[in-house]
């Protein structure tokens, strides 16, 4: 949605800043083929002056590249500051090997999910030698709570009034964007408490796919995130989805022992 320039905020600092995000989302949509000045100015809104003027100073700050060539780029500096903040816990560090083993013994594509207000962020996968999709297109990718294995994992542990909010918030893009109902969804959190684990919501976008989610539990069973794999319905059975289940419990398990060993940090 394009900022209203005409508005005066409290703080002009906050402005800035909310210019800059915003800027820096749109470079984002517009992945490697960058976003040039004209499609900024249709996409953020703002005036030409005040994009050259924001780009200049994230530029320098190494949060934006001006290729000789194509549109302007995130800038690697973001590379940096998105690897400590995904570390939190060093709960990606973790995940890492217990990925790369899962994609190496299934074969399929595996991920790492966090929480990320009314989302679901991936922080690491690791491909198999199955091709398949999913609705993140790769590290750093935002899935809205509610589409998706992981994210229905993920909310079956929150507490419930966060839950409340979060649902609530999503629930006309769900329906309109992916054709997920609430009622739906609710009996899948449910079953996520029941079972262990979660097979999603079919949804209208990619109704050819499915894929299992674990979470990721603290001691008072909060979900520090959760592994989920994608793979194409064809190849979903019963047994297998209890294999998959079982195998990425075992991971899960063993992560959240390491993440919360005091022993880790001691050199």
């Amino acid at each position: 949605m394009p900022l209203d320039e005409s508005r005066t905020p409290q703080v002009q600092g906050t402005q800035t800043l909310d210019r800059s995000v915003l800027i820096l989302n749109a470079i984002a949509e517009h992945g490697e083929r960058g976003a040039d000045i004209e499609t900024l100015i249709q996409v953020t809104g703002l005036s030409r002056a005040t994009l050259y003027r924001l780009l200049k100073s994230l530029k320098c700050h190494g949060f934006v590249r001006a290729p000789q060539r194509g549109g302007y780029r995130l800038g690697y500096a973001l590379l940096s500051l998105g690897a400590q903040a995904g570390n939190d816990g060093g709960i990606r560090e973790l995940s890492r090997p217990a990925l790369m083993r899962l994609a190496e013994r299934f074969g399929e594509r595996f991920f790492l999910f966090v929480e990320d207000g009314y989302h679901a962020l991936c922080l690491e996968l690791q491909e198999g030698c199955h091709r398949t999709s999913s609705f993140t297109r790769g590290v750093g990718g935002r899935v809205l709570f509610g589409v998706g294995q992981a994210s229905v994992a993920l909310l079956a542990h929150l507490p419930a009034g966060q839950r409340e909010r979060i649902l609530n918030q999503n629930a006309p893009r769900l329906a309109r964007e992916y054709c997920i109902e609430l009622g739906p969804l609710n009996d899948a959190i449910k079953a996520v408490r029941r079972d262990g684990y979660t097979a999603g919501v079919l949804d209208q976008c990619l109704s050819a796919y499915t894929g299992v989610a674990v979470a990721l539990l603290d001691p008072q069973g909060h979900p520090l995130g959760a592994l989920s794999c994608a793979l194409p319905n064809v190849r979903m059975t019963d047994r297998y989805r209890m294999t998959l289940a079982k195998a990425m419990h075992a991971e899960a398990t063993l992560i959240v022992q390491r993440a919360l060993d005091p022993q880790r940090f001691i050199r």
